[in-house]
Formats: structure tokens, C-alpha cells, sequence
């Protein structure tokens, strides 16, 4: 059991929220400058929540399906849900 928590961890998971963050400018984080006197402005935060909600799921598929890692293979074909990447277009246009 302890061999299997010391392989245990959290890089993958603080990658693709590292991602999230980066790849879209409503998830950024809040940004402080000198000027505002100890304030933070939200200037990127979404006005609807369910926009975040929509984003993040076209993101996960992305990141999941098209986002291919240094060993050339997406999340979803390590796992074998897929046997290739997957392009835009055909995720866009399923239908």
C-alpha cells in the first residue's frame, strides 16, 4: 500500500488547471496592480456563470481528445477511449 501512495500524484491534475487558467482569459486569475490601492480587478471574471460552465466543457474535450502530450498521445488514448487524435472540426461539427 505504501509503494502505491509514493507513486500518488497530483501533477497531472495542477497541469490541466494550470491550462484551464492560461487557455481561457475568464478563468485567469484576478489581477493587482500598485495603483489600486490594495483592491484586485476582476477584469476577465465571467458575468454568467453558465458561460464557465459551457467553456470548461468544451476545454475538457479538448484537452482530453486533441491535446496531445509529449509522448505524442491525448489523455483519452492513454486510457484507450480513442485511437488517435482528434481534430476541431470533427468535434465541432458532430452531428
Amino acid at each position: 500500500m505504501a509503494r502505491l501512495y509514493n507513486k500518488a500524484s497530483l501533477h497531472s491534475i495542477d497541469c490541466f488547471f494550470m491550462q484551464v487558467r492560461r487557455r481561457l482569459s475568464i478563468l485567469e486569475r484576478p489581477i493587482g496592480s500598485a495603483s489600486n490601492k490594495g483592491r484586485t480587478w476582476y477584469g476577465y471574471s465571467a458575468y454568467n456563470p453558465e458561460t464557465i460552465v459551457k467553456m470548461l466543457g468544451i476545454f475538457r474535450v479538448f484537452y482530453n481528445y486533441c491535446l496531445a502530450g509529449q509522448d505524442k498521445k491525448t489523455p483519452a488514448m492513454r486510457l484507450g477511449l480513442a485511437k488517435g487524435k482528434v481534430s476541431l472540426e470533427d468535434i465541432i461539427y458532430f452531428g
